[in-house]
């Protein structure tokens, strides 16, 4: 019992102890310069039991208020702080535009009414990303050497916490004692409470290393990892002796052509450079004294050319160096004829077009973005005036595409007009509107008039391109003019040409869309005809009709002649067609608007026959 009792003792001790302690220290990053808000995990969620609650940094084991509450009111305690925090809902606490020396524990502790106290701490870490790396590489030539020489500097700025720097040989990092390298590293605190980092590399020096390729990373913690910058990657001048020259020519296009830049160049292998001449051969004048010329080349530039070096150092060796230039160019193309071309309908053209080039060149013709014709003649045989109108002569180099030119030839198509009136034949009716069309083809453009029974009317006309006009005449006919001819004459200054559409009486028939003007609705002008015969069609269904119902109406007649006898075909006995009174009648009802195979007898009125009846009377009546 007495143990039970101890371990409750014990286990009520310890809940009191951790529950005023929050012994875990939660660790937050925040970026230099902006807001952090820092919550209070002491408060519970019942707050009314508090009497007093008081946020605190720690400096160096020493405790200092930020902001306090209690039964007094809220206070903004004096610290480094006071004019960066404020305190918001569940007593959090704010602090804005936060320095590198805000990095510090902070604590908040809760005061309850029944005298405990709970506190929870978080420690805030400040972060800043160094700036860009900067390398500096030595400033003067470096002589071959076994001995660690300075080869460049880097530094890095204003960076939190303290950055690092590693040095890279041809993306090989490079470390401190290692194949004779000296590294040397040097860290700043700026006023800011940032750190410059400076690192500076020593290394012996090879011929190989005029190629090499030096440069620093700086590499610094972030709340995600570890992040780094890289440097500018840079050469270091090395010396050693020229025992080879070479010449280079540099273009903008691996082809050169006419109008190009170009540049040569000439190199030794050692270093410094020697001093050069650059000649062109067979020319006694030296294009310059130094290692490069550069020009706009022309066809004439085409040739060889030499560069000589002379080496301080080597006077004994005769460096010498050429090569060839090939200017490719290409002319304007030249027509055998000058455009405009004029040619006479149903003669024939013969165009050629031809150009100076550096190589061979492809010639085509092209007509409405269409090539019509390959090599250098454009023929054409019996012109029309189909045949009228612009072609371009394109040249061009396969070997060098960019070089390319073309030459327009406009064709024009000499002759008599020809025209198209479209249809010969138009029905109409009196009183109807119709609008008759001609299109006229020819060079000179051919003017149009219209004429009716020999007389000119007016009509508006279009041009529709250099050989075509086309003419519109809207006519309201009358009975005078039906079966009369319109005349669509074209000419001009060679010659004239005619069409002609005859107005022709379309007959009334079931079929039009309308009726006849006489009744009153509208007549529907018919513009296209076809046969005559098909127009007929409708008075041909009419007569069938009529036919058959006389057929069947005679048919029904014979059929009740022949029912009661009175007409003698091949019965025993022959029946007279008496005189009968009204009271058996048969009555021949014809539906109009059924075929006359469907038309039915109807009995007439029924009286009681006597039995000793054999024939019975009809009345046959219309």
């Amino acid at each position: 019992m007495d143990v039970l009792i101890l371990l409750s003792l014990c286990l009520l001790s310890w809940r009191e102890v951790w529950g005023q302690h929050d012994h875990e220290t939660k660790v937050e990053t925040v970026k230099l310069g902006e807001k952090v808000t820092l919550p209070c995990r002491a408060l519970s969620l019942d707050n009314t039991s508090i009497t007093r609650l008081q946020w605190l940094y720690d400096n160096k084991g020493h405790h200092h208020k930020i902001y306090s509450t209690g039964p007094k009111g809220e206070f903004r305690e004096e610290s480094e702080l006071k004019s960066r925090v404020s305190l918001e809902k569940n007593s959090m606490l704010v602090i804005t535009d936060i320095q590198v020396q805000d990095e510090k524990l902070f604590i908040c502790q809760v005061e309850e009414q029944n005298g405990k106290t709970k506190e929870s701490r978080i420690h805030l870490r400040v972060y800043k990303a160094p700036g860009e790396p900067e390398i500096t590489m030595s400033e003067t030539g470096i002589l071959v050497t076994d001995d660690a020489v300075q080869i460049a500097m880097c530094e890095s700025k204003n960076g939190f916490p303290t950055p690092n720097i590693t040095w890279y040989k041809n993306d090989s990092p490079l470390r401190n004692g290692q194949d004779a390298v000296q590294v040397n590293s040097q860290v700043t605190m700026e006023s800011s409470g940032l750190f410059t980092v400076r690192s500076t590399l020593f290394s012996p020096v090879q011929k190989s290393d005029v190629d090499a390729v030096f440069y620093c990373e700086v590499s610094y913690n972030l709340p995600k990892g570890v992040h780094m910058k890289e440097s500018q990657k840079k050469n270091i001048t090395v010396y050693y002796m020229n025992t080879e020259v070479k010449l280079f020519i540099k273009s903008q296009s691996e082809k050169i052509k006419e109008g190009d830049t170009v540049e040569l160049i000439c190199e030794g292998n050692g270093n410094p450079q020697p001093q050069f001449t650059l000649y062109k051969k067979h020319n006694e004048n030296p294009l310059t004294s130094d290692s490069s010329y550069r020009w706009n080349v022309s066809r004439e530039d085409s040739g060889g050319y030499s560069c000589t070096a002379l080496d301080v150092e080597n006077l004994d060796t005769d460096l010498k160096a050429e090569t060839e230039i090939h200017v490719h160019f290409l002319d304007p193309p030249v027509l055998s004829k000058e455009s405009p071309v004029i040619e006479v309908l149903g003669s024939v053209l013969s165009v050629s077009c031809q150009a100076n080039a550096s190589v061979q060149a492809e010639i085509h013709w092209r007509r409405d973005e269409i090539t019509i014709a390959n090599g250098p003649f454009l023929n054409i045989s019996l012109v029309d005036y189909s045949n009228g109108g612009l072609y371009m002569c394109v040249v061009d180099l396969p070997s060098i595409p960019v070089l390319m030119h073309s030459k327009e030839l406009q064709v024009i198509v000499k002759g008599r007009p020809h025209v198209d009136v479209g249809q010969q034949y138009v029905e109409v009716r009196n009183g109807e509107s119709v609008t008759a069309r001609c299109k006229a083809t020819g060079y000179p453009l051919p003017q149009i008039t219209w004429y009716i029974n020999g007389s000119e009317v007016n009509a508006q006309a279009s041009n529709v391109s250099n050989y075509e006009v086309v003419s519109e005449l809207n006519l309201l006919v009358t009975q005078d003019l039906i079966n009369e001819n319109l005349t669509c004459k074209a000419y001009n200054e060679l010659d004239y040409n005619m069409g002609y559409i005859q107005l022709q009486e379309r007959p009334v028939t079931t079929t039009d869309f309308g009726t006849s003007s006489e009744s009153g609705a509208t007549v529907v002008p018919i513009t296209n005809t076809g046969s005559r015969s098909e127009k007929s069609y409708g008075v041909v269904i009419v007569a069938v009709i009529v036919c058959i119902l006389l057929l069947a109406i005679l048919g029904a007649v014979l059929y009740f002649l022949y029912k009661k006898g009175r007409i003698p075909c091949g019965r025993s006995g022959k029946q007279d067609i008496t005189k009968l009174g009204d009271k058996d009648k048969i009555v021949v009802e014809m539906k109009p608007d059924s075929p006359a195979e469907e038309s039915v007898l109807l009995p007439g009125p029924q009286e009681k026959k006597q039995p000793g009846d054999q024939e019975k009377y009809m009345d046959l009546r219309n």
